[in-house]
């Protein structure tokens, strides 16, 4: 087993957080934001995402216990690190070691996320945790990772990913690839329009020639605007029958079922335009500019 290392800069190596994302299968990261964490240091983060990742690592000790608890496995190690023997860029913190030699990644999931998981003690788990788990074990050893796992606030499963040495190295030769990436300074492409939005914050001004599949994207995109447009058309009109039939009634009900209400609500909201007008000097202390691309069809 590689030797435990203390507390590692995180833009000197790829660890297990980082593996799904470089290749393409974390519902949180691409590929672009490890390169960019890499290069340029921690990335501002999405706070309903960092409220997510908070969220598991204050529920890990607790989890541990229940596994602990369900299951009798000794555990032997908690929060270690480790790097590999032969890429020093390559590491892994394990949040547990059992005795009898298994990785241990405790998970945290809201009851919407159940589906994603099958039968207990399998592998039916969520492929980006699957990438984690390969990464770990090829840098500690391990034969198998175990997944003790809390859905919701008493669902609590354990799963079992076992060791597979084709996918390890074809991961391992995935992240030698990165990383030569982040040493020569090559970004890679943009995945998705966060992406493209973060690289080209402004546009350049330029034009660029549309192919035939972009052509059938802009007039299908065109279709289905004057399709939606059409349809809110229709959704006003109804309301305006509704309201008309309703006049001064709260409720609209057809025997016992209530169909909707329309009731009176008062909402208080500050008016920039006359704060402006009334304290101009005021308000420029708390005028911010922000800059986004605005698509608009011709």
């Amino acid at each position: 087993m590689n030797i435990a290392v203390g507390q590692l800069d995180r833009q000197t190596y790829l660890g297990g957080s980082d593996i799904a994302a470089i290749l393409g299968l974390s519902p949180y990261r691409t590929p672009l934001d490890v390169y960019l964490d890499k290069v340029e240091g921690k990335q501002p983060e999405d706070p309903a995402k960092a409220k997510i990742f908070k969220r598991g690592t204050r529920l890990e000790p607790y989890i541990l216990d229940m596994l602990v608890e369900e299951t009798g496995l000794e555990l032997v190690k908690r929060g270690e690190r480790y790097r590999d023997n032969e890429h020093d860029f390559l590491a892994a913190e394990i949040d547990a070691e059992a005795a009898t030699g298994e990785n241990i990644e405790a998970k945290s999931v809201n009851q919407f996320g159940a589906k994603e998981w099958g039968t207990e003690w399998t592998d039916e788990i969520p492929v980006h945790y699957t990438a984690q788990a390969m990464h770990g074990m090829m840098i500690t050893g391990a034969p198998c990772t175990v997944f003790p796992v809390l859905i919701g606030i008493d669902d609590f499963r354990v799963y079992k990913v076992n060791r597979d040495e084709e996918t390890i190295a074809g991961i391992r030769a995935k992240e030698v690839e990165f990383w030569q990436r982040i040493q020569s300074k090559e970004a890679p492409e943009a995945t998705t329009v966060g992406d493209i939005e973060r690289l080209f914050a402004r546009d350049h001004g330029s034009v660029v020639q549309a192919t035939d599949e972009i052509v059938e994207a802009y007039k299908a995109l065109k279709d289905l605007k004057k399709r939606i447009k059409l349809l809110e058309d229709d959704a006003d009109d109804y309301a305006k029958q509704i309201k008309l039939f309703m006049r001064e009634h709260q409720i609209l009900k057809f025997g016992a079922e209530t169909l909707l209400t329309w009731k009176t609500q008062d909402t208080t909201r500050l008016v920039p335009d006359l704060f402006r007008a009334a304290h101009p000097r005021i308000a420029r202390k708390f005028e911010r500019t922000t800059t986004s691309r605005v698509l608009r069809l011709k």
